[in-house]
């Protein structure tokens, strides 16, 4: 027993080591997080505008990759908080006699068939009624980490 008690001892203290060698080493203020500042200084936010013009003056962004949601090309200001009961998107965007047709300049983007439970009848699936879960609003900002994401050949 007293063996087993002076083993378990020895073996903490050793255990132990390591861990009071990792607190000597400590890390500057500077190396954390993406900022080039100390963590303890309060920065505004940047102010960020989010699409340029009215619905259906701006210039589509690329998609991300093959299955990414488009972006919202206009600004969303006026339009929020979107409900279940006050969705100012589908007034514009819920047109399905015009999936599959090509889109002329200043016409709303319909929504995808897969948005509603019906597309002939132009019944739209409430499970997606929240656009803004998907779709965000665009703006021109500085990548804080650059991305090397490649698109597959």
């Amino acid at each position: 027993m007293r063996k087993t008690l002076l083993l378990s001892a020895v073996l903490a203290s050793l255990l132990s080591l390591p861990a009071i060698a990792v607190q000597d080493q400590a890390i500057s203020e500077d190396s954390l997080g993406l900022y080039n500042s100390s963590v303890y200084e309060v920065l505004d936010p940047a102010v960020t505008n989010y699409g340029g013009g009215d619905p259906g003056t701006n210039k589509r962004s690329v998609r991300s990759y093959n299955s990414a949601p488009p972006m919202i090309t206009h600004s969303t200001q006026d339009m929020l908080p979107i409900t279940r009961d006050s969705n100012l998107c589908k007034d514009c965007h819920v047109q399905p006699d015009l999936i599959g047709q090509k889109i002329v300049k200043g016409t709303p983007i319909p929504a995808p068939v897969s948005h509603y439970v019906d597309a002939k009848k132009g019944e739209l699936y409430m499970g997606r009624w929240n656009c803004t879960q998907c779709h965000r609003p665009q703006a021109k900002v500085n990548v804080l980490v650059k991305s090397t994401f490649r698109k597959a050949k």
